[in-house]
């Protein structure tokens, strides 16, 4: 199939099994939305499908491909982690460029220099609205601008997945709905298969097409 599928997926931590024998699908331009309250086990799954850590039993497959045993750098599979996880001593542009000087392949990375970057990173700048910030330091953004800064440099070299783990977590009521409008609109533009870890039941029914609950 075209995108991410999960087959017969086991995570344990600690010795505690916190997935068992878990199977679902995302397809190429949607969204499914993993819920499920805080200590289920839905971010230790995004370990295992982001190659981080490994399953139990079970195997993830892209397009088509197995890559359970792929290391996490060459799944062509984005991560925005909870916290943004963005470079304090980088630009707004370099903190997206990143993550394409850091693919896998020696080409891509090679295809991923001077002006083609410049491109791709004013592309995503649209995307995500932020439109001329190129230059600005990562510490004077606001909550909802550095999680739109981490959702770009997440899709910058275009991932066949793109996992979300609470990606509106932490903004006040206001600014996460009206972020989570965009966010839906910035999924459904990218045409890439996209798992969101969530608590959130409106967050889950707003963003996804289809939901596989935890717990």
């Amino acid at each position: 199939m075209s995108g991410l599928e999960i087959d017969g997926i086991s995570v344990a931590h600690e010795g505690r099994i916190l997935v068992d024998n878990l199977s679902f699908a995302v397809e190429r331009g949607s969204a499914v939305a993993l819920l499920g309250p805080s200590g289920i086990g839905k971010s230790s799954l995004l370990r295992v499908i982001a190659g981080i850590d490994r399953p139990l039993s079970g195997r993830v497959t892209l397009d088509g491909i197995d890559v359970t045993d792929t290391p996490v750098h060459a799944r062509r599979i984005g991560l925005v982690f909870q916290d943004n996880q963005l470079f304090p001593h980088l630009s707004v542009a370099e903190n997206i460029a990143y993550g394409l000087r850091n693919t896998a392949n020696r080409d891509d990375r090679r295809s991923w220099r001077g002006r083609r970057t410049h491109e791709r990173v004013e592309e995503l700048l649209r995307l995500v609205g932020l439109d001329g910030r190129n230059d600005d330091p990562v510490g004077i953004l606001s909550g909802g601008e550095a999680k739109r800064v981490a959702l770009a440099r997440g899709l910058a070299p275009m991932p066949a997945a793109l996992l979300l783990d609470e990606p509106l977590t932490g903004l006040d009521r206001d600014l996460h709905d009206r972020l989570m409008i965009d966010v839906g609109e910035i999924l459904l533009d990218s045409n890439t298969a996209t798992l969101i870890v969530t608590h959130d039941e409106n967050e889950a029914d707003f963003l996804a097409s289809s939901t596989v609950r935890l717990g």
